[in-house]
């Protein structure tokens, strides 16, 4: 009877010790997981057929100026001639890279559900401006108004840290402090993105011109060169650089949106290069010259 105990003591150990060394080893295979670089991405026609970027709308939505860019229909859906896409997309890449190059500043619109997160991060990633939530109408035709919110914005922050200080004379009761914080998310969600924006940008990035179509508007008033996603619904005689593709699928505005994001990259790392060289070309008459003026000053 005894030895049956023990036997089931043992066992009852064996599977305590297992299960407590379960969510251990969970969590250290967590923690080891390696951090996967980004990779940038490379627009091709497999990639543009695996993210759907041919499907367009229904042939009743369709706006007769997309026909160029139009290879035919099916099952009542219009099919986008991915040859040209990938055509317009290569044209258009170096010249966004040559406007980074050239310290140009680019805005990353996209406020639809599959496209805010990713506009978000990429233009992060490569130092663009954005606004991922919903367009404020006048963002760019009335900016003096957008730069009083983001004010606003550092006024209540500035606010809310000196409320916080010890050593500060302001107080604040809990009821107001919720309230700015309150303020403070609202205005963010909507600012977040264009708060160190100092000045309307040179370049503006579009994933929807229909859903964003103010955006547009107001960027072709005050001659903003429009990069833009232009699907069979709408009218690319609106964009500067149109590139016809799948609005709607999210893949295709994650390969797109990266895409952009990269060739800004590129070319804000080209321009630092060339600032680094420029820099060290300047410095070296500068050796020469006091090389020279050491040897003139030695006794002969």
């Amino acid at each position: 009877m005894e030895e049956n105990k023990t036997a089931e003591t043992q066992q009852e150990e064996m599977t305590a010790s297992a299960s407590d060394a379960q969510p251990q080893a969970t969590q250290t295979a967590i923690e080891a997981k390696p951090v996967v670089p980004y990779q940038p991405v490379k627009v091709t026609l497999d990639a543009l057929l695996s993210a759907g970027a041919h499907f367009g709308h229904k042939v009743e939505r369709w706006n007769p100026r997309m026909l160029p860019f139009i290879y035919g229909k099916k099952g009542g859906v219009h099919v986008i001639n991915l040859d040209i896409t990938l055509d317009y997309w290569q044209k258009t890449a170096p010249r966004i890279k040559e406007a980074a190059a050239q310290g140009k500043t680019f805005l990353f619109v996209g406020t639809k559900e599959q496209a805010g997160e990713v506009v978000k991060s990429a233009a992060e990633r490569c130092g663009a401006f954005y606004i991922n939530y919903r367009w404020l109408g006048g963002a760019l035709t009335n900016f003096q108004t957008i730069k009083r919110s983001i004010a606003k914005m550092d006024a209540l922050e500035d606010l809310l840290k000196k409320a916080d200080d010890d050593k500060s004379e302001v107080r604040l009761g809990k009821k107001e402090k919720l309230q700015i914080t309150r303020k403070l998310e609202k205005l963010s969600v909507n600012l977040g993105g264009i708060r160190k924006m100092r000045r309307i940008p040179d370049y503006i990035f579009i994933v929807d011109i229909n859903r964003d179509s103010i955006a547009v508007q107001e960027a072709r008033k005050l001659h903003v060169p429009v990069i833009a996603l232009v699907d069979t619904n709408s009218d690319p005689t609106f964009v500067d650089l149109p590139i016809p593709t799948n609005d709607d699928s999210r893949r295709a505005i994650e390969l797109f949106v990266n895409a952009v994001a990269d060739q800004v990259a590129a070319g804000v790392k080209e321009a630092v290069k060339q600032k680094e060289k420029k820099v060290k070309l300047d410095k070296k008459p500068v050796k020469a010259k006091a090389a020279a003026a050491a040897v003139h000053a030695s006794p002969s």
